[in-house]
């Protein structure tokens, strides 16, 4: 039993399979949502401004419409301003469980956005809001994330986190794996201990981060959390419960912040149709995909894609800053 490298994505139709999951897994909840997902028009809207007000809420995705890597993507952070100008309550809505809300303003302010803490929803935020109603609260578990992830989003690390290095349990007393984020697991002591644990008993994953790949400064696909834990599914037959992006745990937490605006009157804004355009559809959210994030420019692309993987937007935009 070893460790394994990172996996290469070397195309997009390399991840359909493992996005059809998450469609199938939401429209077998869902009888409708099939047919909604089918149905979106994929309108072509010259300015993004225009398409904003006519809804009373935003929910923007992170990497890919705010930002691609560590680069910010230009005039994101003045549509921004305009929103909160505007009086349109908004909310930056990431499949983000390795940094805390805190370092996210930070990282963000320093890039020109005008944000606060309040401004995020994590997916590490919606997990430990989904552990407190779920029936493993209280119990062990082993935490596959960063330092961050341990600080901010793991409960009560120190009574019952089995990876903490002040434990008092063994590893095979975990009930479930907390999987925040593999930017500390390929070949490390979590991986190891992961598939120890995984090898002795099939306990169930909670995936805080569900996105299978993440946009590079230069706009290459890099596997992340989603596709390490798909690989660990087919691998080991284990239950995912999803938490972030598309599943809507991430998506009511950020819903109760904005009381009284129904769904139909949000907009949700994001670069990748498995994860924000599938989950905003699921929520009964109006859906918009960006271009500026992993899919590029190429439209004829996209009309592909969506075809492929049966899910339309209602609106496309080139970016978010017009």
């Amino acid at each position: 039993m070893g460790t394994h490298a990172k996996a290469k994505i070397l195309s997009q139709d390399q991840l359909t399979p493992y996005y059809l999951r998450y469609r199938e897994r939401l429209c077998a909840d869902q009888p409708t949502l099939d047919e909604r997902l089918l149905d979106g028009k994929m309108v072509v809207r010259e300015r993004f401004s225009d398409l904003a007000a006519e809804y009373d809420a935003i929910f923007f995705d992170a990497y890919g419409v705010l930002n691609m890597g560590e680069l910010p993507i230009a005039g994101a952070a003045a549509a921004l301003t305009r929103q909160r100008l505007e009086g349109r309550p908004f909310r930056i809505v990431s499949n983000n469980a390795s940094q805390s809300p805190q370092t996210l303003m930070s990282r963000y302010r320093s890039t020109g956005f005008d944000v606060t803490s309040a401004d995020f929803v994590t997916s590490g935020m919606a997990a430990l809001f989904y552990l407190e109603w779920s029936p493993l609260r209280g119990h062990p578990y082993l935490l596959v994330g960063t330092a961050d992830s341990r600080a901010v989003y793991a409960p009560h690390p120190e009574r019952l986190m089995v990876n903490h290095h002040d434990s008092p349990w063994p590893l095979a007393a975990a009930d479930y794996i907390l999987f925040c984020s593999d930017r500390d697991y390929h070949g490390t002591n979590q991986q190891t201990q992961t598939l120890e644990l995984l090898s002795a008993k099939r306990v169930p994953l909670l995936l805080a981060n569900p996105d299978l790949v993440a946009p590079k400064e230069d706009g290459r696909p890099d596997p992340v959390a989603g596709y390490t834990a798909a690989l660990l599914e087919d691998q080991f037959s284990i239950d995912i419960h999803g938490i972030g992006k598309p599943f809507p745990p991430i998506f009511r937490l950020a819903m109760a912040q904005l009381p009284g605006i129904p769904p139909e009157r949000i907009l949700m804004v994001g670069d990748t149709l498995d994860t924000d355009i599938l989950g905003g559809a699921a929520m009964g959210f109006a859906t918009c995909l960006t271009l500026s994030g992993i899919y590029g420019h190429n439209l004829s692309e996209i009309t592909r894609l969506a075809d492929t993987r049966g899910i339309r937007p209602d609106y496309i935009v080139a970016n978010i800053c017009e």
